[in-house]
This record gives structure tokens, C-alpha cells and sequence, in this order.
């Protein structure tokens, strides 16, 4: 009864860590990511670009905090998602490319300032790197994104 309850409290947290995605999805998600984003690299981040003008921002798999041994700590927002609403996601807080958007702090003490990458409207703050830190390190491509960010128009 006991191993029943316990199988039961791992399932409920795999579901919330990760799901199963077969190898074939995985392949139709990497030709859409190459299909529909133009992706810029720099030395610590990178920017996805879609057509829609939507940014995608994050770290870079060559980022100091990706590379270190040691876990994160913590990760402190600095800028508060806005109330974004309706067709146009009217609300969103202006940002430059070099807005501090998080500052991170690994068990060694060491503390990062990630920023947001691209001018524009923050539309979505990842919330989910309040719950599962380790997402910045693990998955800094996917799950572990920063921000999306409207651009601007010109």
C-alpha cells in the first residue's frame, strides 16, 4: 500500500518536471524552431526571432551559469511583468536590449546579471524559473528561457 502511494507522489511530480516526448516530436520541434525563428547568438545569450516580431531571449549554452558546477541558488526578477492584454498584448513594460531582466545567484556566491537582449514589450516573464530553477542550467534553450519580448516597431 505504502509503495503504491509513493509511485503515486513521483508520478505527480514527473508530470510537473518533464514530459515524455517521443523521439519522432522531438524532431518535428527542432524543424519548427529552424523553420519559423531566426536564431542570433551572442557570446552569452542568444535571441529567436519569429516573423510575428515576438522575440524569444535566454541564455546561451556558453554562458558562465550554464558552465559552472554549482547549482543556482536563487533567481531574483528585476523587472515586473505588466498586465498584458487583448490582440495587440497592449501593457507590456518597455525594455532596452541591455535591461537587466534577472539576476542569479549560484551556491559559490557568484551572482549573474542576465539581460533582456532585444528593444521592446515584455509579454511573458518565465514564472516556471521561480518553481524549477535548475531549468536555466538544464534546458537554457527551451524550458529555460528568460522572456518573450515584442519588438518594436520602426
Amino acid at each position: 500500500m505504502q509503495q503504491i502511494e509513493e509511485q503515486q507522489q513521483q508520478q505527480g511530480q514527473d508530470q510537473d518536471d518533464d514530459l515524455m516526448i517521443p523521439l519522432n516530436v522531438q524532431a518535428r520541434l527542432g524543424e519548427f524552431t529552424d523553420r519559423y525563428f531566426v536564431k542570433s547568438y551572442s557570446e552569452h545569450q542568444y535571441v529567436f526571432q519569429h516573423s510575428n516580431r515576438l522575440y524569444l531571449c535566454g541564455l546561451n549554452k556558453n554562458h558562465p551559469i550554464v558552465k559552472s558546477d554549482s547549482d543556482i541558488k536563487e533567481i531574483e526578477f528585476t523587472q515586473k511583468e505588466q498586465l498584458v492584454k487583448g490582440k495587440k498584448k497592449k501593457g507590456g513594460l518597455k525594455v532596452k536590449s541591455n535591461t537587466v531582466m534577472l539576476k542569479v545567484h549560484l551556491e559559490n556566491g557568484e551572482v549573474y546579471e542576465v539581460l533582456a537582449g532585444q528593444d521592446g514589450y515584455i509579454i511573458e516573464m518565465n514564472e516556471n524559473l521561480q518553481k524549477n530553477k535548475q531549468y536555466l542550467k538544464q534546458y537554457p534553450e527551451t524550458k529555460g528561457f528568460v522572456c518573450i519580448i515584442q519588438g518594436c516597431r520602426k
